[in-house]
């Protein structure tokens, strides 16, 4: 018995100190495209999501879907992308601004662009104008991206730029979200919970040996501790 509990609190160990080492997770929201589920403003859950549809020969439309609490930035704000290859500037059209009420069109694109702490996406569309002065971000868009032999299923994963309150003036805080891993922790912070994990696996093998040989000494002990002793004349 004590040689199982004594293993139980060693794994427990060991999972708590790897729980330790890792991004807390998010919560698992509806989505039936690329769930926006990492952020580096360490909120939980998903904050939108984007989807991917083949709208024509070469075309493809994208459409971002913000959660209750959330809208996607526009002036100044960014949609990345990883997956196609050989996109440019004017192969984005208009934007569409909540479902069409009002119109916007990116005005840079960024290649390779580092995205916060989020990593490097291929194509950074960048900084929507045209729209209202007074309208800044939406809980919606789409637009359409057209190129040679462009599909829906080359598409990989999105960053956006947005922003922590649902409609169109922002508000005062402002992060970034993805669909892909967020942040790794640091080969430093690495390092340290591997020599943790060594650790503790070598307690419990040289705690696990001591009570085995223990377990199995104790008869014999015992036998030799009841042997009558043989007096010699």
């Amino acid at each position: 018995m004590r040689a199982g509990s004594l293993a139980r609190c060693a794994l427990g160990a060991l999972a708590l100190a790897f729980t330790l080492g890792l991004p807390p997770s998010a919560s698992a929201t509806s989505c039936s495209g690329f769930n926006l589920s990492n952020n580096n403003l360490g909120l939980s859950g998903s904050v939108g999501c984007v989807t991917v549809s083949n709208s024509g020969p070469n075309q493809v439309t994208i459409t971002i879907r913000m959660n209750v609490g959330f809208s996607i930035k526009l002036n100044g704000g960014d949609v990345a992308i990883n997956g196609p290859t050989g996109l440019t500037f004017i192969d984005a059209g208009p934007v569409s601004i909540e479902a069409g009420i009002f119109k916007g069109a990116f005005n840079h694109l960024h290649p390779d662009h580092n995205i916060a702490d989020l990593g490097t996406f291929a194509f950074d569309y960048a900084n929507i104008k045209g729209q209202p002065g007074n309208i800044v971000s939406a809980d919606m868009i789409s637009f359409t991206l057209t190129a040679s032999g462009l599909t829906a299923s080359q598409f990989t994963s999105f960053a956006i730029h947005f922003c922590t309150m649902s409609g169109t003036n922002c508000g005062p805080k402002t992060g970034f979200a993805s669909s892909g891993p967020t942040v790794v922790p640091e080969p430093g912070t690495l390092a340290l919970l591997g020599t943790g994990l060594l650790s503790l696996a070598g307690l419990l093998r040289r705690s696990t040996v001591r009570i085995v040989t223990r377990v199995r000494q104790g008869p014999a002990a015992k036998a030799t501790a009841r042997k009558p002793t043989m007096m010699k004349n």
